[in-house]
């Protein structure tokens, strides 16, 4: 497949003449129209109805618009991957993460790495489809808290706390950690049961014997948040606290719950050494940004 005529093809899209194409390609219109035909000769279709009111996108040619567009893109990604591999340097990987992973932890290894860090894009993906962006080729690793497929390389990065966050004027604010015994005789803010963190403290609950009905259910963080802070309630999340909220570890049996954190590529990639001395500076960085200071229980991965 000549890159070429599919970099043609996606001009005259997005452009929607053939004029306009030729134009921004800088080649004769007759040239480009011969070109087209050309590729539709390779494929055995035809992309463009043409009339006299100018082009328009065949049924196949909408079916083909992503195909060359992955294609393109896959492109780029080989070029960029081939000179770095004959400099011999490493730079701008792209990492995949929940949404929560990449505010709280990723970005702000981002700024303590500086300049010569690795990390040059992050990929937000639901905790259930990090590991299937490596897999696609989409990213370089991923960091994630689901237990990695057994074909790919991974380590565990250290843990996050699953928070009961408050005002600071609250009695439980100045605690070290909250039983989860009396946690759930508060007012309650969690998120919907599809969630990860709501899945571990109803999973930790469970395990103690115990039951609880939530004032609050919702689907975002920020507003549960928010509700916490106007003093609706406790929430209960993974993510570091806004709004002056005071965020307090949850206790139950064994210890403090916490989330495992997993860094995790394959071990072919061409910067597979590079990938795990970042994902070594990541594990110490999160062991600054998480201290445990307390015995922690069996984790419960999330949902």
């Amino acid at each position: 497949m000549d890159l070429r005529l599919l970099r043609y093809f996606l001009t005259v899209c997005e452009t929607g003449t053939l004029h306009g194409a030729a134009a921004v390609l800088h080649v004769a219109q007759p040239s480009l129209s011969r070109q087209i035909r050309r590729l539709e000769q390779d494929l055995g279709f035809t992309l463009f109805d043409r009339s006299a009111r100018g082009l328009s996108l065949t049924a196949a040619g909408r079916a083909f618009r992503p195909v060359a567009e992955d294609l393109l893109t896959r492109a780029t990604q080989v070029t960029s991957t081939a000179r770095a591999i004959a400099r011999g340097t490493v730079s701008d990987l792209t990492v995949v993460a929940a949404p929560t992973t990449v505010a709280d932890v990723i970005s702000p290894f981002i700024v303590h790495a500086g300049a010569g860090g690795v990390i040059g894009n992050a990929i937000e993906a639901m905790p259930e489809h990090v590991y299937g962006a490596i897999e696609r080729g989409d990213a370089d690793f991923a960091v994630g808290t689901r237990i990695p497929p057994a074909e790919l390389r991974s380590m565990v990065l250290g843990h996050a706390y699953l928070w009961a966050q408050m005002p600071a004027d609250h009695p439980f604010a100045s605690r070290a950690s909250i039983p989860i015994e009396e946690l759930v005789r508060e007012r309650l803010i969690v998120m919907s049961p599809a969630h990860g963190v709501r899945h571990m403290l109803d999973s930790a609950a469970a395990r103690a014997g115990l039951s609880f009905s939530a004032a609050v259910e919702t689907t975002s963080p920020v507003l549960a948040q928010a509700l916490a802070a106007a003093g609706r309630g406790i929430c209960v999340l993974s993510d570091d606290p806004h709004y002056d909220l005071a965020a307090v570890p949850i206790s139950a049996t064994g210890g403090d719950l916490i989330i495992t954190l997993f860094g995790v590529w394959d071990e072919m990639h061409y910067a597979g050494a590079q990938i795990a001395a970042c994902l070594e500076d990541l594990s110490a960085f999160n062991a600054v940004l998480y201290p445990q200071t307390t015995k922690f229980a069996v984790p419960v991965p999330p949902a």
